[in-house]
């Protein structure tokens, strides 16, 4: 984990500016270089294990890169993550990210050049704008507030410079075999998460997994005590949280240390504006998530810098069933999984990176390696979406199907939010604030982003406390395909 900025031109102290709004995704240095035309800098998170200090910046020469993320190449585990994508860069030049297996957000400086790049998944988060015409680059938009006012999210899957403009790039750091048939498929998604898991865990910084009781993380809890016998377990959930129980039965099962954490309304009231102010959305089921992340962060922070977790799987293996469902056909059903894979940098990932950062601990997702991508990306939808329950992630649970109990392998879809109790607290309270009126009167006005509900009022006023410019209201993603979108053309636009 780390916060990386930047800006062209010398200005060191605005700069400073922009590192120190973020200094919790990095509490333990900063670190600035000033050469050439640009000046950028990284606040870094020390994670423990075999992490060494500096791991997120290097220099060689004229050459430097502030870096958020890690890179998992095989020819490059004996460098820091900094060091193997400077030297990716001097291999492969402006082609350099499609050579990188890893999650990144990064700023390379090669004399007066800067190149800006985003992993494809959009797992690291990054936003540029232009600052007295000068661009400047941060990992939270709320770097630059009052600094640029045409703030956007840097895209994922590119690498930007001044000479190229936006480049996409198609991954060619790895290849993932073709299958035959379902059984085959079946052993490769088991052999792809082990491995992505493993090399997760190979500098020894993970000590725990986020475990809600879900299907994901309760795999990813089996196969890092596959790898670490002695891993640990941390659950956070409300007074008859219905995840709660299963999360016992799969620590109790695999003989794994379980931290749990029980928090109610009072603690909901007071971390929901920090929630709202760190994740910088206001969409009604991310912010849903966001409590219980939040909360899970504080407790695990103290104990763990670095955890795993199971975002990911949903998203790839089709297992938002209350969207999916509502396609009327198998073409429907497709469109409505890329649709989720697609907002998932602006939705999920980014609620989950905002969260971890604000508590100044890092989360590695296996399921999001991108062999686990490339290789999702080839099984027909029917091998996801299964029989007429149309049950998600089938080939997923039927590939670990014996590792944990059946009623943990084969249970039904619930939201973090849902299975730690905390959106039904959360519309109440909501409701205590926000009429129905006030937000019929809020949609009536055009520059108003539209709103699903009074949830969603409530969360849109604190959040213009962080990011009061209209330019930040179109960074928030609108997760559920079947609400309408943010900003839709109206009568008259």
């Amino acid at each position: 984990m780390a916060g990386i900025a930047g800006t062209a031109g010398t200005d060191k102290s605005l700069l400073a500016t922009m590192l120190e709004r973020i200094k919790y995704r990095g509490p333990h240095e900063t670190w600035l270089t000033n050469d050439g035309s640009y000046v950028a800098g990284c606040n870094e998170l020390n994670v423990g294990g075999d992490c060494r200090i500096g791991s997120h910046y290097a220099s060689k020469g004229t050459r430097r890169v502030v870096l958020d993320g890690r890179i998992y190449n095989r020819d490059r585990w004996e460098m820091t993550d900094a060091e193997a994508m400077l030297q990716i860069y001097e291999k492969s030049g402006s082609r350099f990210a499609e050579k990188v297996d890893g999650d990144f957000a990064c700023a390379l400086l090669d004399g007066d050049k800067l190149f800006l790049a985003r992993d494809a998944a959009g797992v690291k988060p990054l936003y540029y704008g232009h600052h007295e015409g000068r661009l400047c680059f941060a990992s939270e938009a709320k770097c630059l507030v009052g600094i640029a006012d045409d703030v956007k999210e840097f895209p994922p899957g590119y690498v930007y410079s001044v000479e190229l403009g936006f480049q996409g790039f198609s991954q060619s750091a790895v290849q993932t075999p073709e299958f035959e048939d379902y059984e085959q498929g079946k052993k490769v998604v088991k052999e792809l998460l082990m491995e992505a898991t493993e090399k997760r865990m190979r500098d020894n910084a993970v000590k725990g997994v986020l475990l809600s009781g879900g299907l994901d993380s309760s795999l990813i809890t089996y196969m890092a005590h596959q790898i670490k016998p002695d891993i640990e377990c941390f659950t956070v959930s409300m007074e008859g949280g219905q995840d709660l129980p299963l999360a016992r039965d799969v620590t109790a099962y695999l003989g794994v240390k379980h931290n749990v954490l029980m928090f109610g309304e009072k603690e909901i009231e007071e971390v929901l504006p920090l929630a709202i102010h760190h994740q910088e959305m206001f969409e009604e089921s991310c912010v849903h998530g966001a409590i219980a992340n939040f909360v899970a962060g504080r407790f695990v922070s103290p104990l763990a810098k670095c955890v795993l977790t199971g975002e990911g799987a949903d998203e790839l293996f089709g297992g938002y069933d209350g969207q999916f469902k509502q396609g009327k056909n198998a073409e429907e059903v497709a469109s409505i999984v890329d649709y989720l894979v697609n907002v998932a940098h602006n939705t999920a990932l980014q609620r989950l990176d905002r969260l971890n950062a604000a508590n100044s601990y890092e989360s590695r997702t296996p399921f999001l390696d991108l062999k686990v991508i490339d290789f999702s990306q080839k099984i027909p939808i029917e091998h996801k979406i299964h029989g007429s329950e149309q049950t998600g992630k089938w080939i997923v649970r039927q590939a670990f199907e014996g590792c944990l109990p059946d009623h943990i392998i084969y249970q039904t879809k619930r939201f973090f939010a849902q299975g730690s109790g905390v959106a039904y607290t959360m519309r109440s309270i909501a409701e205590q604030h926000i009429s129905q009126t006030e937000l019929d009167e809020f949609n009536r006005t055009p520059e108003n982003p539209l709103l699903s509900s009074v949830e969603e009022l409530y969360y849109y006023r604190i959040f213009k406390k962080t990011l009061p410019d209209p330019c930040y209201d179109r960074l928030v993603g609108r997760w559920d395909p079947f609400r309408p979108d943010f900003f839709p053309r109206r009568a008259g636009s």
